[in-house]
């Protein structure tokens, strides 16, 4: 994104990335192009929500999105393995981001190191946590529930205190 920035900011063109989707516009509001690049998201299951531990998932929901729309997706067995595996299989299958509950430091910090952006303490059922990812409104503490009355997803109250 970088290099494409840097090139055209010399151009005189203005650039919006948006899920790996770049926009490009000129200055006088024309569009110019539209650049998609495909993203792999992994989202690991307890049943049908995001598992509350990464290390104890059951399952990894791996879902390739391209140009705003889901183009592949699969779910891979996870039980019999340690945490050196989990994060094995997140790397070697060319994850982007990786959607969780709770995560340890050890693989936070091995998953950055790999270029891998993880959206941790996300609570709820996987689908509306992805559908709000695709949307652009899912970040670390959300609660993502369907319930009357209050919308799908809302922010856990007093998150940031217990992070500062």
């Amino acid at each position: 994104m970088f290099l494409i920035q840097i090139l055209l900011q010399n151009q005189n063109y203005l650039t919006y990335q948006y899920l790996n989707v770049f926009y490009i516009f000129h200055f006088n509001g024309i569009f110019f192009a539209h650049i998609s690049i495909l993203m792999k998201v992994a989202i690991p299951l307890f049943g049908s929500r995001v598992s509350p531990r990464f290390d104890y998932s059951s399952e990894l929901w791996i879902v390739e999105v391209e140009g705003g729309e889901v183009v592949k997706q699969e779910k891979l067995p996870t039980a019999n393995l340690n945490l050196n595996q989990r994060l094995d299989q997140i790397t070697s299958n060319g994850v982007d981001k990786v959607i969780c509950g709770g995560m340890d430091g050890f693989s936070l910090h091995q998953l950055g190191n790999k270029g891998v952006e993880v959206v941790h303490d996300v609570m709820g059922e996987a689908e509306v946590a992805f559908n709000l990812f695709m949307r652009g409104r899912l970040r670390s503490g959300f609660c993502c529930e369907k319930r009357r009355g209050r919308g799908p997803c809302r922010w856990r109250k007093g998150f940031q205190e217990r992070r500062a």
